[in-house]
């Protein structure tokens, strides 16, 4: 019975580290040609809603701005925010949980930053408008 115990202990002990795998998506090609990064934070135990919007993110990239992101006009990160290699960025974009942010750029240099999590949660519940407007948003950021 107590070997059986410990087993139990054990596996309790050891889940938290297996549910805090990086998943992390970096893809930043040449900053020369840069125009716009695309931020979605997450946290490590997500809901539905959350793994949605990040779906749903990578789907409009991969349908309308592959090639954007092939040549480094736009860069792509997908962060867990509750690891401790990216909280420079956590606190920079002030994330927490589910964040979405678009941050401009001109000559290499940082411009502006629009915060989109609002945004995100109110769309998420219908894929085709939440593609469809996150597709015209970064599109008015790369004229």
């Amino acid at each position: 019975m107590k070997k059986v115990t410990l087993i139990i202990i054990a596996l309790i002990l050891t889940f938290p580290a297996f549910s805090q795998q990086n998943g992390d998506t970096i893809i930043s090609n040449n900053p020369a040609n840069l125009k716009l990064k695309v931020y979605y934070f997450h946290i490590t135990n997500r809901c539905h809603t959350c793994i949605s919007i990040e779906t749903n993110i990578r789907k409009t990239i991969n349908e309308n701005f592959l090639n954007q992101l092939e040549t480094g006009i736009i860069d792509l990160y997908i962060m867990n925010c509750e690891l401790p290699e990216n909280q420079t960025l956590v606190k920079k974009y002030d994330a927490y949980g589910a964040t979405l942010a678009l941050t401009s750029y001109t000559n290499g240099k940082e411009q502006k930053t629009e915060d989109l999590t609002n945004w995100a949660f109110q769309k998420i519940h219908s894929s085709d408008v939440f593609v469809t407007e996150l597709k015209l948003k970064i599109e008015d950021y790369l004229k």
